[in-house]
């Protein structure tokens, strides 16, 4: 059997599979399994070689681009049945929700604390001491706050609107979760520790020191994730293809932005970026001597 993709969300492999039996007239095979991590996934076969292998994977590809396409759904609203292999969609669907359900109450330690830590920070802001906090936790500029240590890290810590901390965290949870999981607590600190240093000093030097939120950090486990993912022989994260192609349309939009009175941050996500290809590059060759 080939392996076409595997999925924590098991109304994906349903589609897929209902979209391919409807084009096809092909069974592919779903099947419960579960990750190194103990979670559980809903694996998507193709059983043996088919002439019209190479359209099914097209078609796959065609399928990560835009997995919520309403022709997936028709699919299965049109042939899908209640049961899959030996194991039921019903059973399938309750393993899975079991399993988001566990991964969500494992969050990782520093995941929730700086998820935590922004959305206090930013509850204070709200409440009328966001110029206090902005001016706790600038980036260094005047004298002798170049000894005040915490100045190069908590500007990671604040954000200037409901969009800005919704859109950071969001990412933040989801993969810098994902890199807590597989790779440890103290890896995600370093990423963070590393990627907050570098980027506040980078858009420091092109900006000055008004500005702030966690996006330097969150492009450096975006890239991280990339370079794991790709160096991994099971695609760990299952990241969807053109994944990296969205980071770099959302480095080049921050270009664009100020036409519509949009500042960003360009410096500190293309050093946060840089910081996390090069972090996850290096661990995969040291881990690969060390074996």
């Amino acid at each position: 059997m080939q392996l076409l993709f595997r999925s924590e969300i098991p109304s994906f492999a349903w589609q897929f599979r209902d979209y391919i039996r409807k084009k096809y007239q092909i069974e592919l095979i779903l099947q419960q399994e579960k990750t190194d991590m103990r979670q559980n996934v809903i694996a998507v076969y193709l059983s043996g070689n088919s002439e019209q292998t190479a359209a099914i994977l097209q078609d796959l590809a065609e399928f990560h681009r835009n997995p919520f396409d309403e022709r997936y759904e028709r699919a299965s609203w049109e042939t899908g049945d209640v049961s899959s292999g030996s194991h039921s969609l019903k059973e399938l669907a309750e393993n899975s929700s079991q399993g988001i359900k566990q991964q969500l109450l494992k969050t990782g330690p520093v995941t929730l604390l700086i998820t935590l830590i922004c959305i206090i920070v930013y509850g204070f802001e709200i409440s009328g001491m966001a110029e206090q906090i902005m001016q706790f936790a600038h980036f260094p500029y005047e004298f002798g706050e170049n000894q005040q240590i915490w100045r190069y890290f908590t500007h990671s810590l604040v954000h200037l609107s409901s969009m800005h901390i919704t859109f950071n965290l969001v990412w933040w949870w989801i993969f810098g979760g994902a890199i807590e999981r597989y790779f440890g607590s103290t890896k995600l600190i370093i990423i963070y520790v590393l990627a907050a240093f570098a980027t506040g000093v980078t858009q420091n030097f092109a900006s000055g020191p008004h500005f702030f939120g966690l996006s330097g950090v969150v492009y450096a486990v975006l890239g991280y994730v990339f370079v794991a993912d790709k160096f991994s022989p099971n695609n760990r994260f299952n990241l969807p293809s053109g994944f990296f192609n969205v980071l770099i349309i959302g480095i080049a939009l921050g270009f664009v932005t100020p036409l519509i009175g949009i500042k960003m941050g360009n410096t500190a996500h293309i050093t946060g970026l840089i910081v996390g290809l090069i972090l996850a590059f290096l661990q995969e060759k040291i881990g690969k001597k060390s074996k």
